[in-house]
């Protein structure tokens, strides 16, 4: 199978992802369109998308954040399968109706994300342990949740953090595809998010990053082969 990923940083990959795809036997194609590479109208030629995060905002007006929206909702009228993580999560909300709002806490760091109700008979979320699971959060806006959607998973402080539009479209306001380079890098390019934590609170995470990594990433494993079987479908 061949899977689209647009990706908007270069230290944002699909990183986990891209490799429980590739084990699998799957193909990536990555896209680049911060950089000026042309965004498809469609997801024709290709099984599925997979749209990563970035430091931009799905409301800024940059003509690939709209390339994108609209592509998303081409996407979510056929019942394509899409992934979006984070700012993918905020643009594929944005294709069916929600809105980009400040999130109430700016969530940098580990936080425990529970699942709903809705996440019992879920392909994907059904793999998210009753008692919750710490993921790792790196964003300062918030999507509301789009009318036709099932929220999947929740944290305290930011209610909306998955969900499902139609059968095989999935936003994930989380990061369960990073290691421990990728956190690494992303502190050190975000001097927001740094002044924002502190030095003690920048320490802390990183002391905790090792041993949180394995149970979410095990979890991303066990997701990403899900959606895979969707995609197949």
């Amino acid at each position: 199978m061949r899977f689209l990923v647009l990706q908007h940083l270069d230290i944002e990959p699909p990183a986990l992802l891209a490799d429980t795809l590739a084990e699998a036997g799957c193909e990536l194609a990555t896209l680049r369109p911060a950089a000026g590479e042309p965004v498809p109208a469609s997801p024709d030629g290709f099984d599925g998308l997979i749209v990563m995060g970035g430091p931009m905002s799905a409301n800024d007006t940059m003509p690939w954040i709209g390339e994108e929206i609209a592509l998303l909702a081409d996407a979510i009228a056929r019942d394509a399968p899409v992934l979006g993580v984070c700012l993918g999560a905020q643009l594929l909300a944005r294709a069916a109706g929600g809105r980009i709002v400040p999130s109430p806490v700016r969530e940098l760091g580990w936080y425990r994300l529970r699942p709903t109700g809705a996440a019992t008979a879920d392909p994907l979320f059904s793999h998210l342990p009753d008692a919750g699971l710490e993921v790792f959060q790196w964003h300062g806006e918030t999507f509301t949740l789009p009318e036709d959607a099932a929220l999947l998973a929740s944290c305290d402080g930011v209610p909306n953090q998955a969900f499902r539009l139609r059968n095989r479209l999935y936003g994930l306001q989380f990061h369960v595809e990073v290691d421990e380079p990728l956190v690494r890098q992303w502190v050190d390019a975000g001097e927001s998010e740094r002044e924002h934590l502190g030095e003690t609170g920048v320490a802390n995470m990183l002391a905790e990053t090792p041993g949180k990594l394995p149970a979410a990433r095990d979890f991303c494993h066990a997701m990403t082969l899900a959606w895979l079987e969707l995609a197949r479908a």
